[in-house]
C-alpha cells in the first residue's frame, strides 16, 4: 500500500439497506449520515468493466461510522453492477476497502500495471476527472476490491 493511501470505509453490499440498517442500529455503536442513491444516468461517465451499463446502475447508500471505521453500505436496486456481482457470488459482507489518494490516476496506473484491472469507474456530473475506481483485486487479496477515491 502507498504511503498516500489513507483508509476511507469498507464497503458492504446488502439485500435490504433498511434491515441492514435496523441491525447495525441494533448494536447501538454506529452512526449514519443521510442515505444517497447512485444513479449511473446522472454521473458524466459511469462505467462497469470498461462499458457504460444498460439498463442504469440504480443503487441505494448510506455512510456511516462503527467507532472509527467508516462503512458503506449498498443495495442494489436496478442495473448490473459490481455490488450485485459480490451479492451474487459471495453473498452480504465487506465487498470493498476503499482509500482516499493525492493522485487517483497515478495510483491507478500503477495498480493496472501490476494486473490488476478497474472494474467501476466513475466521473461526477460536471466533471472531467474521476472520482472513484474500483480495481479488481480479487485474485489476490481474498476476493476483496481496493476503491480508491481522489482526495479534495
Amino acid at each position: 500500500m502507498e504511503s498516500s493511501w489513507k483508509l476511507h470505509h469498507v464497503g458492504i453490499p446488502v439485500r435490504d439497506l433498511d434491515k441492514s440498517l435496523a441491525d447495525y442500529r441494533a448494536l447501538g455503536a454506529t452512526s449514519f449520515q443521510d442515505e444517497f442513491l447512485i444513479d449511473s444516468s446522472k454521473a458524466a461517465q459511469y462505467l462497469v468493466y470498461d462499458k457504460t451499463p444498460e439498463p442504469t446502475v440504480v443503487t441505494r447508500g448510506i455512510m456511516g461510522k462503527m467507532g472509527p471505521l467508516g462503512i458503506e453500505l449498498l443495495q442494489p436496486i436496478e442495473g448490473e453492477t459490481v455490488h450485485k456481482e459480490l451479492l451474487d457470488s459471495t453473498g452480504e459482507g465487506v465487498g470493498h476497502i476503499a482509500y482516499t489518494v493525492d493522485d487517483l490516476e497515478t495510483e491507478t496506473a500503477k495498480l493496472v500495471a501490476k494486473g490488476f484491472p478497474v472494474i467501476l469507474s466513475i466521473t461526477p456530473a460536471g466533471q472531467s476527472r474521476r472520482s472513484a475506481v474500483y480495481i479488481d483485486t480479487r485474485s489476490k487479496f481474498s476476493n476483496l476490491i481496493i476503491e480508491l477515491i481522489q482526495a479534495n
